[in-house]
């Protein structure tokens, strides 16, 4: 990003900021606050300058207003003094935050074989797994998750539950361990019971739900599949040979099996343990939790942690870290409804080749070539790093009192 772009950036970032009605925390004058500004370094450099508080919501308001930061963020953690060092800030306790992004659904060396759209509905998708073991297994309210999209490609989802607040990190890592089913037995003798039919009844309750959920949803997609391609999906995902594999998809294409599985009967079939342990393999590990600046130490057991503050701005892609209702992410399309900025023309330069679909549009930029785009996809090509401004000034930037 050279000087010229970082400026107009950072001035449209301020328009923003001086008229949004930002979503606080509560207890804000008791978070650690931090912030990566548009400053000289940006974004070759990031400082991140932490360990700041305010005392008011106003106080807040005006050093955001008057920064326009590219990220704003605020401690999971509630302290009696939020603004001195680590050491000597005094924890009183910190929300039960998950944050889930798309390098851990997808691993690093796929992610270039994604689009950003293929990427947010793949995390979309284990969001709400999460969300349904949140409520199901764990008794929490849908009042009281506070469900976030992160203005890139995942989603956080903040517990302020008092119940909570006072959690250690060993006891948040157990939490992760049980989503994960880090240690758990997840043997057939462990969920089947037998019948007096022969078949063998699945016990649905905890990991038992969520593997018969996982089961029947496999199934299903397995039956649309050509053969091979099932085959190719069930051994590459659960380690079974081809024999095993045929088996999985001879059950999933049997009707009168799949209304029996559907009621949680499971058939006693002769290779149930290898089998089991296949799909086992395939509907496990669905849901991962972001690892922060120490990989096993993970976001949510990290009772220290920064987290963004929602209705700020993602600094790489200019879209809202959008707050939404746990009833409402079936319906929320990021690329649409956490877009901010209006519709002005304003004339890019490609950087490297690209592509993103934004309001429903499709928008393409190739390495050096000149564009005119809407001013909120100039602005997300302009923060990913895609674009530079070119060199002749557009109106949108003219009328910018920043520049």
């Amino acid at each position: 990003m050279n000087e010229r772009t970082r400026r107009y950036v950072h001035a449209k970032f301020r328009e923003y900021y001086m008229h949004a009605e930002l979503k606080l925390p509560v207890d804000l004058w008791m978070r650690e606050w931090g912030f990566i500004h548009f400053d000289q370094y940006y974004p070759e450099k990031v400082v991140m300058r932490r360990h700041k508080a305010f005392n008011t919501h106003i106080e807040l308001m005006n050093y955001i207003r008057e920064h326009a930061p590219a990220h704003a963020f605020h401690s999971a953690a509630i302290y009696k003094y939020p603004d001195a060092p680590m050491g000597r800030k005094e924890w009183l306790g910190a929300d039960l935050i998950f944050d889930l992004d798309a390098d851990h659904v997808v691993s690093e060396a796929e992610l270039p074989g994604y689009s950003h759209e293929e990427l947010l509905r793949l995390v979309k998708r284990e969001t709400e797994k999460l969300i349904d073991f949140l409520l199901d297994d764990f008794g929490f309210q849908e009042d009281q998750l506070e469900l976030v999209f992160s203005g890139s490609r995942g989603y956080h989802i903040h517990i302020t539950d008092e119940r909570v607040r006072q959690l250690g990190s060993r006891e948040r890592r157990e939490i992760i361990d049980y989503l994960t089913a880090t240690g758990l037995e997840l043997s057939p003798e462990s969920f089947l019971r037998s019948t007096a039919d022969g078949y063998l009844k699945l016990v649905a309750e905890g990991w038992g739900r969520r593997l018969f959920k996982g089961m029947v949803e496999i199934l299903h997609e397995l039956a649309e599949l050509e053969e091979e391609v099932a085959i190719e999906r069930i051994r590459k995902a659960s380690g079974m040979d081809k024999r095993q594999a045929k088996e999985v998809i001879r059950i999933a294409n049997d009707r009168t099996v799949m209304n029996r599985i559907e009621r949680g009967e499971i058939p006693r079939f002769s290779r149930l343990p290898a089998i089991w342990a296949g799909i086992v393999r395939l509907v496990t590990g669905t849901v991962r939790v972001e690892s922060g600046d120490r990989p096993d130490e993970p976001v949510t057991s990290d009772i220290k942690r920064l987290i963004r503050l929602p209705t700020s701005l993602h600094g790489k892609s200019s879209l809202e870290v959008k707050p939404l209702r746990v009833d409402a992410i079936a319906d929320f399309e990021p690329l649409n409804d956490a877009v901010v900025f209006g519709d002005s023309e304003v004339e890019v330069q490609g950087v490297r080749k690209s592509a993103i679909k934004l309001k429903d549009e499709r928008y393409r930029l190739d390495e050096g070539e000149t564009a005119s785009l809407p001013e909120y996809a100039a602005l997300y090509f302009l923060c990913r790093g895609l674009a530079e401004l070119s060199l002749t000034p557009s109106a949108s930037e003219t009328h910018s009192p920043s520049l």
